[in-house]
């Protein structure tokens, strides 16, 4: 059986991720892409003219899902999305592939069932509200019992090119992708069952195994060109004012923030001046006390001085008048000095 890897990248949306376990498997790398210059060291680059050229995400969604009508050389094909990367050769799973069913294909690991994905991809906005509503009140009245189910992981895909029925279901899958949501992951488990077919489920967590990684993204950027679901079926007079619209929003937060900023500003500043009156009249409150403490201070020990030369001179008088008694207390000078008075 004649088989090999292939990935599409369309439209720029990311780099190209480089596949290092290509150099231990005998199987083709095949990368179908719209870039005539993107090169890689990993991988074949085949030049592609998209279906949809305004388009870029159904156009890469039909490469994706019909690889029986753009790989017809193969017999099979292992698809991944540009942002697994393989950790063990691919030749890993098709040991897990059983040619009965010939579709093998991960379940979702993260998400209960097929409801859950089509409300997730509504809040993530990774679609049209519309469409992605339509298409589930659609499911609502025909299959009910799908959105129940737990939806399948379409990143990696193993695919038998000759078998009838998984043609059969390719087809039908590729139909309501164009249909409906482009978000290929909401309308899988329909096709399964509208083609009676149960594939083989590949028992892998989403993230991480021992096969691969998820998500290796460089380069990714959703909102460029057609991607933008707010803008792909825009006419250029109409993307033209949505990008005006879009500045002047730009420019309106930019203001408010501004003004935010000036009043929280104004308001700092307010609280510093009135932080720094406050500091300014406590130290000057405490200056205050403090020149009066040193004033009373000083006014003491002025007193003393004063008191202490009274002694001295004192001192020196009964010296003068009575030499032979030396220094006398002064309460005995004051009483001999009352004595005195009343002799007199």
């Amino acid at each position: 059986m004649k088989c090999c890897v292939y990935t599409v990248l369309l439209g720029g949306y990311e780099d190209i991720n480089e596949q290092p376990v290509a150099c231990r498997s005998q199987l083709p790398f095949v990368c179908l892409t719209d870039d005539a210059t993107l090169q890689s060291a990993s991988w074949d680059c085949r030049l592609v003219e998209p279906v949809f050229p305004q388009d870029p995400i159904r156009s890469q969604r039909d490469l994706k899902i019909r690889p029986h009508m753009y790989l017809p050389d193969y017999d099979c094909s292992i698809y991944i999305d540009n942002s697994v990367v393989l950790k063990e050769p691919p030749e890993r799973l098709l040991e897990l592939f059983e040619p009965e069913t010939g579709f093998l294909v991960p379940p979702h690991s993260f998400r209960e069932t097929v409801l859950d994905e089509f409300l997730e991809v509504a809040r993530l906005g990774f679609d049209d509200s519309t469409r992605i509503f339509e298409q589930l009140n659609h499911y609502t009245l025909s299959c009910p019992e799908v959105l129940t189910e737990r939806p399948w992981w379409s990143a990696i895909l193993v695919r038998d090119h000759r078998s009838a029925r998984v043609r059969s279901m390719l087809e039908i899958w590729a139909s309501h992708v164009m249909r409906y949501s482009r978000r290929d992951q909401l309308s899988i488990n329909v096709a399964f069952k509208a083609a009676n077919l149960q594939p083989t489920a590949l028992p892998i967590d989403n993230l991480l195994s021992d096969l691969h990684v998820w998500p290796q993204v460089v380069g990714r950027d959703r909102e460029k060109g057609a991607r933008n679901i707010t803008v792909s079926l825009m006419p250029v007079g109409a993307r033209i004012r949505h990008l005006e619209q879009k500045q002047a929003e730009l420019l309106s937060a930019h203001e408010q923030e501004s003004r935010a900023l000036r009043t929280e500003n104004a308001r700092l500043s307010a609280a510093f001046e009135f932080e720094h009156a406050a500091v300014n009249a406590a130290r000057s409150a405490e200056a205050t006390a403090l020149h009066q403490e040193i004033a009373r201070l000083h006014a003491k020990a002025e007193a003393r001085r004063t008191k202490n030369r009274l002694r001295r001179w004192r001192d020196k008088v009964i010296r003068l008048f009575h030499p032979g008694r030396g220094r006398a207390p002064a309460a005995d000078i004051d009483r001999r000095a009352g004595t005195s008075d009343l002799t007199a």
